[in-house]
């Protein structure tokens, strides 16, 4: 293959805009690719940097509230909603949903994924995926894999075993692939076990493509790419966006990394994925305000009902009531970063009761600064309600893409209104505003009854409206446990210590609830936790072993007067392992509507090939043979019944713990990869730039680059927050190494509190 050749080959390796693709062999098909997951984020401008305006759509639930709906058919169409908008809007794939698994409760984009348990997570995310694809729309599960934090996260390296990684990180990604077939996979920014996942062989071919038997394209998060030959030898398909790397400098490694082959394949697959959308058809009309409607449908079914002491809801539509707060009159109901929707609506709690003329009184407590509430203006109040309503949780720019949170507590102020509420009027209901966990413990403690809301998305007040009055009986769950504390669980105390370049999985496999199943101290409120207002009771369990499958059948009765919907855990544990395991873990669920005085037979079976566990001498997933427990329950805390079975399998070798991880050292010495903090109030740099006369303004160049809890100094090119050549980062970073060594004392949080607007 000629240079010619080559060259015009790279263009089509790449994006050929900040959000357009196409093929070497079809290069007149190009398809266009936008953010998601909970809407289409469509700029109105086709450049990367230009992202400030966006089209109007209607803002769905995130997949955080998707995953406490346990409800696989508000998943579905959830995705073929926002099909709906992307034909309309002419996008051809959607870049979503991400399904990382939240192994750090203070990841800043937790709101965008779905759970701590990669079942729950991979079966959810298909029957999304699935929504989309039947609509002729493709999907972009994302982002693989083990991106579980922002910090660092484009030079950062998550060091795991390989048993955790198979069996915990990769396997909401092989459950999504058995059960849907999404159009395209986006690599994840951070190295695994030291390898950038674009230049894994192992992650790209051995697992994604062969194991996993994906046949879809796969591409780079925005500026993910480091060593640009590697990638085509490794197997990924389209670097985003638009590269800024010269052609010479994409063929440095054309005969050592890679060959003419390698470029061949790759557009092969490119081409097979992208022609699927050569004759979709844009749908000419959108009913916006019906999109919205089913939007406030699906978001019903994702509220969280925690607690209900004395049946303090619902609340009668004639009542009078007392509500409290700032997010009652500020509805917030999604996150910052490419997860962000222009909404079609911004309904507020307020504008729903004016709606519906119900009798109520507001005061808004406190901002985002402080109380602006005196205990003694609240007794004004006193005596004069049905009911009393308070509003809590986050802020918008408490969870985003590009910086972790700094806390689980909430506000300050918002804790001494609670007191103040607790001191007057001593009964009152609890709305908590978030899309992740927070320390709730003194609002569940004061509270009668406690609602949990994750981001549901523009119809989030009408459905807190519907559950607190009683129009939709509350069916959802947590799809994660929600702690009191930091100091609940180690990965948090190892994530203090704020290494840049190494995230140390110590907890193995031992994520979220298999955790806390072993190490249950402090408040918690449970996986898979939800109430009703419903009183169901279980009976005839029966349990058989038949097609690889385990078979669970019970009877759900609702024995109270309101129409229902309870969701059934299935749990497998087993006692007698050779190898380390959880105590259990989830394996199936199902969720039911049984009417008022009815009962309804439940079916649910689990698929044996998804209880089987990882070896690390074959690589592969083998069943342990032996008996195991099958647990029926309600939450992780409350298993309603039980069963022993045998199953026909292996036997492993004895391996009662994980290995201790072997941390790594420090670089010693700069590259592209190293994180663009090295530059931060550096005067080498800056005598560097003023020397060669670079385009580049360094007293602007924190400020530009704080949030991201630091680049790598690649990243900064291809963002465009330096407006200079790769070939002279190089020359840049050989001249660094002559003059001076890593600076290891990098304080980025100091950086982050130095610039951080709030």
């Amino acid at each position: 293959m000629n240079k010619n050749e080559r060259y015009n080959r790279y263009k089509y390796l790449t994006g050929l805009s900040a959000w357009e693709i196409a093929s070497y062999r079809d290069p007149e098909n190009v398809i266009i690719l936008n953010d998601g997951p909970s809407g289409l984020r469509k700029p109105l401008k086709n450049g990367f940097t230009e992202q400030n305006e966006v089209i109007q759509t209607v803002c769905m639930p995130t997949p955080s509230a998707l995953a406490a709906s346990f409800d696989k058919d508000a998943c579905y169409e959830t995705g073929e909603l926002i099909a709906k908008e992307c034909l309309h809007h002419k996008t051809n794939i959607l870049l979503a949903p991400g399904i990382n698994i939240k192994r750090y409760v203070m990841c800043g984009r937790n709101f965008e994924y779905f759970s701590e348990d990669p079942y729950l997570t991979g079966i959810l995310a298909a029957n999304y995926v699935n929504g989309l694809e039947d609509m002729g729309v493709g999907a972009c599960v994302k982002h693989y894999a083990c991106n579980s934090q922002e910090h660092g996260r484009t030079v950062n390296s998550s060091e795991v075993s390989l048993r955790a990684l198979n069996e915990i990180y990769l396997r909401g990604f092989k459950y999504t692939l058995k059960y849907s077939n999404p159009s395209s996979i986006m690599t994840s920014y951070n190295r695994i076990n030291g390898v950038y996942v674009n230049e894994s062989e192992y992650l790209l071919q051995k697992k994604l493509r062969k194991e996993f038997n994906f046949r879809g394209l796969i591409m780079s998060d925005w500026c993910a790419v480091s060593d640009k030959g590697v990638t085509y030898r490794t197997g990924l398909n389209i670097e985003m966006p638009l590269a800024k790397m010269s052609y010479d400098f994409m063929d440095r490694g054309y005969g050592k990394t890679f060959d003419d082959e390698d470029l061949i394949k790759l557009d092969n697959e490119i081409y097979q994925t992208i022609s699927k959308f050569k004759d979709t058809k844009p749908l000419d009309e959108l009913d916006l305000d019906k999109l919205h409607a089913q939007a406030v449908s699906v978001a019903d079914k994702t509220i969280v009902l925690v607690k209900n002491d004395n049946d303090y809801l619902p609340i009668a539509k004639d009542s009078k009531i007392l509500v409290l707060g700032y997010f009652a009159n500020h509805a917030r109901f999604v996150g910052k970063g490419s997860g962000w929707v222009n909404a079609y609506r911004d309904t507020t709690f307020l504008d729903v009761l004016n709606e519906n003329g119900v009798q109520y009184d507001f005061v808004e407590c406190y901002d985002e600064e402080k109380a602006n509430v005196t205990l003694e203006e609240l007794q004004k109040y006193q005596g004069k309600y049905d009911k009393v309503l308070l509003f809590l949780g986050q802020y918008q720019h408490d969870e985003s893409e590009g910086i972790d949170r700094s806390t689980i507590d909430l506000r300050p102020q918002q804790i001494e209104v609670l007191n103040m509420v607790k001191d007057v009027f001593g009964t009152f209901a609890t709305v908590l505003v978030s899309g992740s966990v927070v320390n709730v413990e003194k609002v569940y403690e004061a509270s009668n009854s406690m609602f949990i809301t994750y981001l549901a998305g523009e119809g989030q007040s009408e459905a807190i409206y519907n559950n607190l009055f009683g129009a939709n009986n509350p069916s959802g769950r947590l799809p994660e446990t929600w702690i009191s504390s930091l100091k609940q669980n180690p990965i948090n105390d190892e994530y203090a210590r704020r290494d840049i370049y190494h995230t140390y999985y110590h907890d193995d496999i031992y994520v979220g609830y298999r955790y806390y199943d072993l190490h249950e101290n402090g408040f918690i409120l449970p996986f898979g936790y939800g109430l009703s207002y419903s009183k169901f009771n279980y009976s005839n369990f029966k349990y058989d072993v038949a097609n690889e499958k385990i078979i669970v059948s019970l009877d759900v009765t609702n024995e109270g007067d309101i129409d229902g919907e309870d969701v059934i855990q299935i749990y497998i544990g087993k006692k007698n392992s050779d190898i380390y395991r959880p105590i259990k873990e989830l394996k199936a669920f199902g969720k039911v509507f049984v009417k008022a005085n009815t009962t309804e037979k439940v079916i649910i079976e689990v698929d044996i090939d998804d209880i089987k566990s990882y070896c690390d001498a074959t690589d592969s997933f083998e069943l342990e043979g032996g008996e195991y427990e099958v647990y029926v329950a309600l939450n992780t805390n409350l298993i309603i019944n039980e069963a022993k079975i045998h199953l026909e399998g292996v036997k492993f070798e004895q391996k009662l713990a994980p290995d201790v991880l072997i941390e790594k050292e420090v670089p010693s010495k700069y590259t592209l990869d190293t994180p663009a903090g090295i530059l931060f109030e550096n005067d080498l740099f800056k005598q560097y730039v003023k020397d060669n006369n670079l385009p580049i303004d360094v007293e602007d160049f924190e400020r530009k680059l704080f949030w991201i809890d630091s680049k790598a100094l690649r990243v900064t090119i291809c963002d465009g927050d330096i407006n200079i050549t790769y070939e002279q980062m190089e020359d840049l970073v050989n001249f660094l190494n002559k003059h001076s060594e890593i600076n290891r004392s990098i304080n980025f949080d100091d950086i982050v509190v130095k610039y951080r607007p709030w």
